[in-house]
């Protein structure tokens, strides 16, 4: 079928089920066996009381895997290490397969013995109860798989088992052991008092998975027909999410991106090949544009459990002044006695199918729950979960729910052109000495995590007088070891949970504190994580009062990262309105050389968009003054030749306030608003409402920005876009390094790391104006580079551009195209 087919269509279940055979679906039916690890059977069953708060971090997994090194090569003679067990329990006309490893076994003719190995850093009296409680379910399981196998032995004699708890301090080097005696019969009726729980979400979750493959199969695209282009990428998102392919597809604004990837996805759940969609944005509005999708879709009868996730800082209620922390300690009461309310919040959720943030809001303040965290419950059990990039491709945020177990996975990444730059941000981290000290103003100056954060800042000071002046950068192939190990012990004393003092005050918990601490945290999972593609930049700058230094171990290239986390899933799937060129974005994205590539042609006619270059105007940095003049009249040609609202966008918000004022001045009447620097979400929603209530807007904003990318100015809200400059990023340091980071892996640095991603800026902000089959409007391109062979080769086949030597010449073509 081709792409202008005006018929609807059902995409059809697919008749290859040999990629689900050969796998073979997590999902059974009723009748049939459950798998579980121990641990997550534990983690479900058997969790109760507080949420950990701050130092939860706890030790990494390659200490966990040393301390069990440790302790397994000091195991007595007959001692078994990484044992294999599992076991089946029966209830509720159901099996539950359960299976692990025990760190250590000892089964001779005298006792039973299992332990299990936990590494620490603080004492373990002092680790949250909840926790310990979770690790004691564990071994009780662990226990009666053990006791279990021996009962069905002729010879057997043991009728209980030594349970251990071991725990090694990775800072003392010390072992504390806490053993309990079991009978059989305790342990038995433990497990089956779990399983009984546990089986009965499963079959809760299982009717409704059923209930959304059954209405997947007879869902039907919600907009009855499919615009030009639609079909091809909802039959690439669909044949990948089937035979298991990565695709990358270019497809113009105003194609319906957001419906061409999200059906055809849930008719893959229909059709048995996946299970879960991750729907990844890297804005607000993006966010919504999923969220309202999905609002369609089930509005068709189709029976879906999805969860949008919202930013931690959005959802706190302590942010947002509905809840207020303790005045002592700075406890969040929202946390105290978590998961003893969580089981009805979750099955009230569950149940209710979409879950929508202010679901969630909601039911935190009805069951008194902190809302992120209650949101990440959830996850394991929806079928669509819409996010930020981060919580799948962050290594301290990304959520294990959405990490692990992928290949019944599909990822759908929207605008994907921001990935790369956002990948960078987060294979980085930066300490801030004026942030560290004032974290060191709101804590007890006798605590021991005072004397360690003014250790880190001693250790910065001596840093920064070797390696840079007042106002510079530096730039070094690896992190300073002083700083390492300033760095180590402020982890270790925030991981033994005691900050405040020596004596174990209670910690007021500031912002300040808390950022520190999750600076320090992020710093030291990135040293880990350095390597070839990683420099730490020291900056020093100086202030009216004082000389504040950074740090920051800066990602170059992140290309690696992404690599791994694609090779997880059984498919992906990176859409945008701009990804070119092609080999560009395959190479930033990290995506295998394999991937299937998809270029939409744009449906709408391209004589509704007029493109215009402007090459006599020089807007390169050192001839921005010169060009203040020609672009005030640029605009105000374009402005008065047609009635309308009209955004102009800039590379830099100096050289919009520039021109901004310039303008007023030669047009005192015409009303021109601006981008505010660091403008609030409410200050966002007040710009954009002026397009839908006025006829005349004139707005000054930066290229790239909120108002660049991701908004829908439907209809007559922006009748043009004039744009100023190529996208190129500021130079500093950072960027050469980027840039050099490309040239030495074999590409051309300056096009990798400037021209290409500043084209997509351009591209980005052009899409703005053309949004359906009746728009037209205007694309003004202010730059005499726009008339190299570099940028034409570039352009998209829609873009029907005009270049204009003069003035006079853009005005006759803006005549003849309004007139037309």
């Amino acid at each position: 079928m081709t792409t202008d087919d005006p018929r609807p269509v059902v995409l059809k279940d697919s008749a290859l089920k040999r990629e689900q055979k050969k796998q073979g679906s997590t999902r059974q039916p009723d009748n049939q066996l459950i798998k579980c690890s121990v641990k997550k059977f534990v983690d479900f069953t058997c969790r109760s009381g507080d949420l950990e708060g701050f130092g939860a971090a706890g030790p990494t997994a390659a200490e966990g895997q040393k301390a069990h090194k440790i302790l397994q090569s000091r195991k007595s003679d007959g001692e078994k290490s990484e044992v294999k067990v599992e076991c089946t329990i029966h209830a509720l006309a159901r099996k539950l397969k359960l299976s692990g490893r025990i760190d250590l076994l000892k089964a001779d003719s005298t006792a039973v013995r299992v332990s299990e190995i936990k590494s620490c850093y603080a004492p373990p009296h002092k680790l949250p109860q909840g926790k310990v409680a979770v690790h004691w379910a564990q071994l009780k399981v662990y226990g009666y798989c053990v006791l279990k196998e021996l009962q069905d032995k002729p010879d057997n004699t043991f009728s209980s088992v030594t349970l251990q708890l071991v725990w090694y301090n990775l800072i003392a080097d010390e072992v504390t052991i806490d053993e309990q005696v079991f009978k059989f019969d305790e342990l038995q009726s433990f497990i089956k008092n779990a399983a009984i729980k546990y089986i009965e979400w499963i079959d809760l979750i299982d009717k409704q998975f059923s209930h959304t493959v059954d209405t997947a199969k007879q869902l039907e695209f919600p907009f009855g027909e499919f615009r030009k282009g639609q079909r091809d990428m909802a039959a690439a998102v669909y044949l990948g999410a089937r035979d298991g392919f990565h695709v990358m597809c270019e497809a113009p604004t105003g194609i319906g991106k957001t419906i061409s990837a999200l059906f055809p996805a849930i008719k893959a759940i229909g059709s048995g090949d996946i299970e879960r969609v991750i729907y990844l944005t890297a804005k607000n509005s993006g966010r919504k544009s999923a969220s309202d999708c999905i609002e369609k879709i089930t509005g068709s009868g189709l029976k879906l459990s999805a969860i949008t996730i919202t930013s931690k800082k959005s959802s706190c209620h302590c942010s947002n002044g509905t809840c207020e922390r303790n005045a002592t300690d700075g406890t969040c009461p929202l946390t105290i006695g978590f998961f003893d309310r969580l089981p009805q919040a979750r099955l009230e959720l569950i149940r209710s199918g979409v879950i929508t943030p202010d679901a969630i809001d909601n039911a935190a303040h009805e069951f008194a729950l902190c809302p992120f965290e209650l949101t990440q419950q959830l996850l394991p059990w929806v079928q669509v979960v819409i996010c930020d990039y981060n919580y799948v491709f962050d290594p301290l945020v990304r959520f294990s729910e959405l990490t692990e177990n992928t290949q019944k996975q599909l990822l759908l990444v929207d605008e994907a052109h921001n990935l790369p730059d956002r990948a960078r941000s987060m294979y980085s981290a930066s300490l801030d000495r004026r942030e560290i000290k004032k974290a060191i103003s709101d804590l007890d100056k006798k605590s021991l995590y005072t004397r360690q954060l003014q250790s880190l800042v001693r250790a910065i000071d001596r840093w920064s007088k070797e390696n840079t002046q007042i106002e510079t950068e530096s730039a070094h192939q690896r992190p300073p070891k002083t700083i390492s190990r300033a760095i180590k012990k402020c982890m270790q004393i925030i991981n033994n949970g005691t900050i405040n003092n020596d004596t174990e005050a209670p910690l007021q918990m500031t912002e300040s504190i808390s950022e520190v601490g999750k600076a320090i945290l992020r710093y030291a999972i990135i040293e880990e994580l350095y390597g070839d593609h990683h420099r730490c930049i020291t900056a020093t700058q100086a202030h009216k009062k004082y000389k504040n230094t950074t740090v920051s171990l800066q990602c170059l290239n992140a290309t690696n990262h992404l690599e791994k986390t694609y090779r997880q899933y059984r498919a992906s799937v990176n859409f945008s309105a701009t990804l070119r060129p092609q080999s560009f974005y395959l190479t930033s994205l990290g995506l295998p050389e394999d991937t299937r590539l998809l270029t939409i042609k744009s449906p709408f006619d391209p004589g509704q968009q007029c493109t215009l270059i402007c090459d006599w105007v020089d807007t390169r940095y050192k001839s921005r003054a010169h060009s203040v003049n020609s672009i005030v009249e640029i605009i105000a040609s374009v402005y008065f030749a047609k009635s309308g609202n009209y955004q102009v966008y800039f590379p830099s918000y100096a050289y919009m306030e520039t021109v901004l004022s310039a303008f007023k001045n030669a047009h005192p009447s015409v009303i021109a608003i601006s981008q505010e620097r660091g403008s609030t979400e409410e200050q966002r929603q007040e710009f954009l409402l002026n397009f839908q209530q006025a006829n005349g807007v004139l707005a000054f904003s930066i290229m790239g920005g909120v108002f660049g990318e991701g908004v829908d100015y439907t209809g007559n809200q922006l009748i043009g876009s004039i744009i100023v400059g190529t996208g190129l990023a500021s130079i500093n340091l950072t960027q050469q390094l980027i840039e050099s980071d490309f040239k030495d892996n074999g590409r051309n640095g300056f096009d990798y790391a400037s021209r290409y991603p500043g084209f997509t800026r351009v591209q980005q902000t052009a899409g703005r104006v053309i949004r359906s089959e009746t728009d037209r409007g205007v694309v003004i391109l202010v730059d005499q580079r726009f008339g190299q062979r570099f940028y034409q080769e570039l352009f998209p086949p829609h873009w029907q551009t005009s270049l204009c030597s003069n003035l006079e010449a853009m005005e006759a073509n803006l005549v003849n195209f309004w007139t037309r």
